[in-house]
């Protein structure tokens, strides 16, 4: 019987061993670049997501303002004014002045007793209803009349309040402040917030104090929505927001007489009448506010908005606009 035996060549053998070892780094580039694809699908859809939210609560802000401004021009029913140094409770009712009240808009309001604008103390004290030493009610319940040094959120120079916005300093600089927006409503003494529905239906309450140190979504803070307020502007300089005190110069309305200032933390700013031959006498006589950058008396200021837009309860995009 005849054998037939076949013999390989050497390099068939390696060939075959080539093959293998071309398809396994084929494999693993594919795979690689599939992971690569997923992990770069993933973070694409992430940064759509933050866009997407980012988006929605510039809007919601955006219609926080432009409801501030309605509020302001018209008779939001969210004042509440003593004079006599207690707080009126629920329900909210017009203040004292002017008798009218029910029948003009909140910012016709607020200039019949400008020097008390607003509310002022510490929104998170549990006394603040009904303490007048701890919180004074002020003509527009939604004003943040608080003192410059301890406002949470305000446009001033670092050099004179640290926890101030200074938009004089870039992006960059270390002492430009970003406020933490998350909770910021336990440091605000009044607000208006904004519930907005997703058929558009805007729901504006006033959040019952005290404040909760953690925001409870529903309660202090909107699911979606906003929450918003008013504050001061330098009339001239409105990149400055500008301090008020309870002041009645002409002792008008029984209020502050204008031989004393209170609650005041800038010394600078005469916090006694001058005598009627200093050259100040007029100006103090009819001031309304103080320019916490000059530490001088002004006797005109405008009225800025802030708004807070939140999405899925987390506070995501932060608008200050001109209103007055």
């Amino acid at each position: 019987m005849m054998r037939v035996t076949i013999n390989k060549e050497p390099s068939q053998y390696g060939e075959s061993g080539f093959v293998l070892v071309t398809s396994l780094i084929m494999l693993s580039l594919l795979t690689l670049m599939s992971v690569g694809m997923y992990f770069a699908s993933k973070s694409g859809i992430q940064t759509s997501a933050s866009a997407q939210t980012s988006t929605e609560a510039y809007y919601y802000a955006e219609s926080a303002i432009n409801y501030m401004a309605w509020a302001i021009a018209n008779d939001a029913e969210f004042d509440n004014h003593t004079y006599a140094g207690t707080y009126v409770a629920a329900p909210f009712g017009e203040p004292l002045v002017p008798t009218n009240a029910s029948a003009i808009g909140d910012y016709l309001e607020l200039r019949n007793y400008t020097w008390d604008p607003g509310p002022t103390g510490v929104a998170g004290s549990s006394a603040v209803d009904t303490d007048a030493t701890v919180y004074t009610a002020g003509q527009v319940m939604y004003f943040d009349n608080s003192p410059m040094g301890s406002r949470y959120l305000c446009m001033e120079s670092y050099l004179n309040f640290p926890n101030c916005l200074d938009v004089t300093l870039s992006e960059g600089d270390a002492n430009r402040v970003q406020p933490s927006m998350y909770r910021i409503s336990a440091k605000l003494p009044r607000y208006i917030k904004l519930d907005i529905a997703t058929d558009g239906v805007i729901t504006a309450s006033i959040p019952p104090l005290p404040h909760a140190a953690v925001p409870v979504v529903g309660n202090d803070i909107p699911l979606n929505g906003a929450i918003v307020w008013i504050t001061a502007v330098d009339a001239v300089n409105p990149a400055i927001d500008v301090e008020i005190y309870p002041l009645d110069p002409g002792n008008f309305y029984g209020g502050t007489a204008a031989t004393a200032c209170v609650g005041g933390t800038l010394p600078d700013c005469p916090c006694t009448a001058p005598a009627p031959s200093d050259a100040n006498y007029a100006t103090y006589m009819g001031a309304w506010a103080c320019d916490a950058n000059s530490r001088t008396w002004i006797t005109n200021y405008g009225i800025v908005a802030y708004a807070i837009g939140y999405v899925n309860g987390r506070a995501s995009h932060l608008i200050r606009s001109i209103i007055q």
